[in-house]
């Protein structure tokens, strides 16, 4: 009979547990579409990014920072993610009702060659920038893969400064790599 009730305390403990954590991720969701107001969550529903400053992104996702590593510009679609720092840009993809299933990818800054603005879309988009990168780690294989990613940003928000970030990193790796 003791064994029996140690092993529901048990079951019990991890139950609770679990409710925690789930509670503690709702609560931090929460607290990050607050944080974007009502215009950051419109924007989030329409797939655009919205600005999150350095400070709350590394109270939030400090923990993946290498060392020696800060965050530079990020910025917030709903519950995920994408955060510049000086090595590279990271990817947080909250997973699930709870968000407590998350994935993290990065894309390091070196690996950056092609960029690409385009502004003055119909309706409530403004600007979608691209950015091409190699996705194998040797850069001067004879037929290295690359991928890219699309970034959608509101009306009214200023994307030259990303974009110039970017291609001033994509015209440095592009010249270092043919040289």
């Amino acid at each position: 009979m003791a064994l029996m009730d140690r092993v529901k305390d048990a079951a019990n403990s991890a139950v609770q547990q679990a409710q925690g954590a789930v509670q503690e991720a709702m609560e931090r969701d929460e607290s990050s579409v607050r944080n974007q107001g009502a215009g950051g969550i419109m924007q989030g529903l329409m797939g655009n990014y919205s600005s999150l400053s350095p400070e709350d992104a590394t109270r939030q996702y400090g923990m993946y920072l290498m060392p020696g590593e800060s965050f530079v510009s990020c910025f917030a679609l709903l519950r995920d993610k994408m955060m510049f720092t000086n090595k590279r840009i990271i990817f947080i993809d909250h997973k699930g009702m709870t968000g407590t299933k998350v994935r993290v990818d990065s894309i390091n800054l070196n690996s950056v060659i092609d960029v690409r603005l385009e502004t003055g879309g119909a309706g409530f988009d403004h600007a979608e920038l691209s950015f091409s990168y190699f996705t194998s780690p040797y850069y001067k294989a004879y037929n290295p893969t690359t991928d890219s990613k699309v970034l959608e940003f509101p009306k009214g928000f200023n994307v030259q400064p990303l974009y110039c970030m970017l291609e001033e990193l994509a015209y440095g790796n592009v010249e270092r790599l043919n040289a």
